[in-house]
């Protein structure tokens, strides 16, 4: 696994052995230069008295010609050597930090409120326990009073969670500043295409944590629907159970005689 600073080390070997190129070229062209001015071409033309050195202008007009041709050359070779250097060099990822740690700690403040968290392991579990149905428990008042306290509990963890997301805001803006300047400053290729990709990453990692909003408000939401539809079945099971089981008050034919005395008015 290639860590952070081999590229960097890669990057400044290529721009290394980039400038040694450029450096030979250059070494090149001066030698060829020295060459040409140095050895003149002569004509030799031969008389009856021997042989006579005839200078011939349009030879170094030619010579100048190629080596003008020469010289574009190696300045367009050069241009485009720098501007592939420019095009790979990097340096502008890792801006983009996961946000797992925070994910988890927003999951845990529900249950660290006492109420009940998406993030149980037992979720279910403790659910049906919570929250058991039309059932008639053996202590209605406790069971009542655990219900209402879990569920106020769950509405205070959703809460925190949400006071926790808004806490990162200035985080976040300060992160989409160092963005906008990298935007502003990439000289290359692929440095804009690294700074294409934080952005995108920051993007995925917002509708991240929105989805975590979602997902606690779906929990509250939940906790107390639960809670109400629970009275109601308990207190449903618990009119059955008194109508299954008859009437407590002992009925007796006496009637009262409402002040009246036995034998009428």
């Amino acid at each position: 696994m290639m860590l952070a600073h081999d590229f960097v080390t890669k990057e400044e070997t290529d721009m290394r052995l980039a400038r040694e190129f450029v450096s030979w070229l250059l070494c090149g062209l001066i030698l060829s230069l020295m060459f040409l001015f140095i050895t003149p071409r002569r004509a030799h033309a031969q008389f009856a008295g021997g042989t006579q050195i005839v200078f011939d202008p349009s030879i170094f007009a030619r010579q100048l010609q190629q080596l003008q041709q020469e010289t574009q050359t190696v300045v367009t070779e050069t241009q485009q050597l720098q501007y592939m250097i420019k095009n790979t060099t990097g340096g502008y990822a890792g801006v983009w930090q996961s946000s797992q740690s925070m994910l988890d700690e927003l999951g845990g403040l529900i249950q660290q409120q006492g109420g009940l968290s998406y993030s149980l392991g037992n979720l279910q579990s403790q659910f049906q326990q919570q929250f058991p149905g039309y059932t008639v428990p053996q202590n209605p008042d406790q069971q009542e009073a655990a219900n209402i306290a879990t569920t106020l509990n769950t509405l205070d963890g959703t809460l925190a969670d949400a006071q926790s997301q808004a806490e990162n805001f200035a985080n976040e803006q300060g992160q989409f500043a160092q963005l906008e300047g990298m935007n502003r400053t990439a000289t290359g290729r692929l440095q804009a295409i690294q700074v294409g990709n934080e952005i995108a990453l920051q993007q995925d990692q917002q509708i991240q944590m929105l989805r975590q909003l979602v997902v606690a408000m779906i929990n509250a939401q939940n906790v107390t629907a639960a809670n109400a539809v629970n009275r109601q079945a308990v207190e449903d099971a618990s009119t059955q159970q008194w109508l299954t089981a008859g009437p407590t008050v002992p009925f007796t034919t006496t009637m009262p005689s409402n002040g009246l005395g036995a034998g009428g008015p």
